[in-house]
């Protein structure tokens, strides 16, 4: 089973993460969705547990938003420019590994430049990234999960009391959630062999 590893920061993405790392536990399983306050038990050693879970991931997704490059510290320093940022170190670990880094772009965030990150973790500019967008977050994390596990069958439908779940005539699903978020699934009876 695919093992991902959830890279962001706090003051930039931590909702967007909590609802991606939320929908990639429905699909592979909590235990193979490292995300920091899911995974991380009390009293864990925090170094030694991040890079334990880096170190054993397939994938790390570094969830990038509009705060992700120039997120500050309090002498004003932009964070990724230093050595010990959480956020560099986990990419830095992921890349001398050999651990692909996929850069999820929340909302049009676009893909930092080469020339704006430090050299450790600059081959970031030149992963493959993926686009989310809060309106179509589910439906773009399982796409996403579509591409990284191609094999795996798509997640069901998600339903809640808040949501709305209706039949396509066809074959299919629309699933609605309070507040417009759709997901609709629709099934070619031609593929499907009825």
């Amino acid at each position: 089973m695919l093992e991902v590893f959830l890279s962001y920061r706090t003051d930039d993405s931590v909702h967007a993460t909590a609802a991606i790392s939320q929908e990639l536990a429905r699909h592979l399983g909590r235990v193979n969705v490292f995300r920091d306050r899911d995974s991380l038990s009390l009293g864990s050693s925090y170094p030694r547990r991040i890079r334990e879970a880096v170190a054993r991931c397939d994938r790390v997704l570094a969830v990038i938003g509009p705060h992700w490059l120039e997120a500050r510290d309090a002498a004003g320093r932009r964070r990724i420019d230093e050595p010990a940022d959480w956020v560099r170190s986990e990419l830095r670990t992921a890349f001398v590994l050999g651990i692909p880094v996929v850069p999820l772009l929340l909302d049009g965030t676009p893909l930092p430049t080469r020339r704006q990150l430090p050299a450790d973790i600059s081959d970031l500019s030149v992963s493959t990234a993926w686009q989310l967008r809060e309106q179509t977050l589910v439906a773009d994390v399982r796409a996403l999960l579509g591409k990284l596990d191609p094999t795996a069958a798509p997640p069901e439908p998600v339903h809640s009391a808040g949501g709305q779940y209706n039949s396509v005539v066809g074959g299919g699903s629309v699933y609605a959630v309070q507040g417009g978020n759709q997901t609709i699934n629709v099934n070619d009876p031609d593929r499907s062999g009825r």
